[in-house]
């Protein structure tokens, strides 16, 4: 008789609990919110159950019905930026508080090891400077959030939630572990602009590009061939896409910073189209209607790539190139400079980090007027040995400076064969000969995988490497 007694009970409990209220894992404190903007919240409750939203910004009450399945969704319109903490409690009839929230802007990063890489850096490869950001990292705790997606698969099936992480203020120690290019770009732009940054990063090393994209968006852009092809590696295309980025995609952003493309290196003839491809998929499922999520890009940095005198690399930022004129509201910032030939993970993240913090302040923030676009080739001419070179987006002038060695040319003649050139700043132009070719008819610069080179506009872009001939074959 206990027993039955003890069971009824047992029911009768279960039937007037309520389970507590579950928030997916991008949804915490610590967290920034995008600023003015009609930002999402969701979660999961008891089937039909009602839930009630409080934000600490606005009066009243937001209240919603979970569907059949538990699912419940809501929009609450941001303030502008501020350094104001903020709260929100949602209950079922249990409540769930989150707390040190920001209102600010934030930036979904995302790409391969060159994103994944940690500001503490990795054995036998730091980050330069790494130091003096760690140990000042304390002073950004209420300025940098960080979110780390982690790291999952699942094949071309969405998933519901990360597998892991959680908002992280900056700190000394969480900073170290933080994707450097990422708390380096928020670094920067908080020094201009003020106001709170949060940044959602989802990385994998010497991942494919076709691993962050929907199998719909694949099948578009490529032939049956071609997708059979790219299922041959170790992480097959949609799994990172399904297990990464669509338990995000709901939260709202400001934009989108991308280093990726070592691991696709192979595919120049067609890494643009997928890419473009990409940022319409990522945009569609921001809900950014007309392309306002700017998509900032870091240019591959030069290594040797098996072949230090092979010119797979340079053939592949050409390519990068070409997606610019594909992709709205894009940039792509120039990192000829920081290539180490044999190391594939350059120290030099700093630099690539202020140039795609000054493409937002351009673009964003109002703060333009500053050369931010890595100089590019736009023509050339033969004149008798020499060819002179005219370039593009050159900003204040060129350093070096006129009448200074400029290192990274090369000139070939009908033969095709490329040598070793001379190069001189003369005026706004760059004079390059080589007393190997006597009837010069092609100029290109920086086109190896790797060669020493130091053209740069005065503020420090480099000259994004360039060939004014088509050869393929070329030696």
């Amino acid at each position: 008789m206990k027993r039955i007694i003890f069971a009824i009970v047992a029911v009768l409990l279960s039937w007037g609990a309520s389970a507590a209220i579950v928030l997916p894992k991008v949804l915490g404190s610590n967290m920034v919110l995008q600023q003015n903007s009609d930002v999402n919240l969701w979660g999961k409750a008891d089937a039909n159950k009602k839930v009630t939203i409080t934000v600490s910004w606005q009066k009243g009450k937001i209240q919603t019905v979970a569907d059949g399945d538990g699912n419940w969704a809501v929009k609450v319109a941001t303030p502008a930026a501020s350094w104001d903490k903020q709260t929100i409690t949602f209950s079922d009839g249990e409540a769930v508080t989150l707390d040190n929230i920001l209102i600010g802007d934030v930036w979904v990063t995302s790409g391969q090891s060159n994103m994944e890489m940690p500001l503490r850096g990795w054995r036998g490869q730091p980050v330069e400077g790494a130091e003096n950001y760690v140990f000042s990292a304390g002073k950004y705790a209420d300025k940098i959030r960080l979110f780390t997606v982690k790291k999952a698969r699942s094949y071309n099936v969405d998933k519901e939630d990360c597998e892991g992480g959680e908002w992280e203020c900056a700190s000394p120690q969480s900073a170290a572990n933080m994707s450097a290019l990422s708390y380096l770009f928020a670094y920067h732009l908080i020094d201009c602009i003020n106001i709170p940054i949060g940044v959602i990063t989802a990385n994998w090393g010497g991942t494919r590009i076709e691993s962050w994209m929907p199998m719909s968006a694949l099948k578009e852009i490529l032939t049956s061939e071609q997708l059979e092809a790219k299922h041959n590696t170790s992480i097959k295309p949609t799994e990172l896409y399904c297990a990464m980025i669509a338990p995000i995609r709901n939260f709202k952003a400001r934009g989108f910073l991308w280093y990726q493309g070592c691991s696709n290196l192979g595919d120049h003839d067609h890494y643009d189209v997928m890419m473009a491809r990409m940022v319409e998929q990522w945009r569609k499922d921001w809900g950014d209607e007309d392309n306002s999520m700017p998509f900032y890009y870091a240019q591959i940095a030069p290594y040797s790539y098996g072949n230090s005198r092979g010119t797979n690399y340079p053939i592949f930022v050409e390519c990068q190139l070409r997606a610019l004129e594909k992709i709205p509201n894009s940039a792509m910032a120039g990192n000829t400079d920081a290539g180490e030939e044999y190391c594939i993970h350059p120290a030099k993240k700093n630099e690539l980090a202020m140039r795609m913090a000054g493409f937002a302040l351009r673009d964003l923030y109002g703060q333009g007027g500053v050369e931010v676009v890595a100089p590019s080739y736009a023509s050339h001419r033969v004149d008798g040995s020499s060819i002179i070179v005219k370039m593009k987006d050159i900003g204040g002038g060129f350093y070096p400076g006129s009448g200074k060695p400029i290192e990274g040319f090369e000139i070939a003649g009908a033969d095709k064969v490329f040598h070793k050139a001379e190069a001189r700043l003369v005026e706004h132009e760059v004079k390059v000969w080589s007393d190997a070719v006597k009837e010069p008819v092609a100029v290109r610069y920086a086109f190896r995988n790797y060669v020493p080179c130091n053209f740069m506009n005065i503020l420090g872009q480099p000259v994004v490497p360039f060939r004014s001939d088509n050869w393929n074959d070329a030696k």
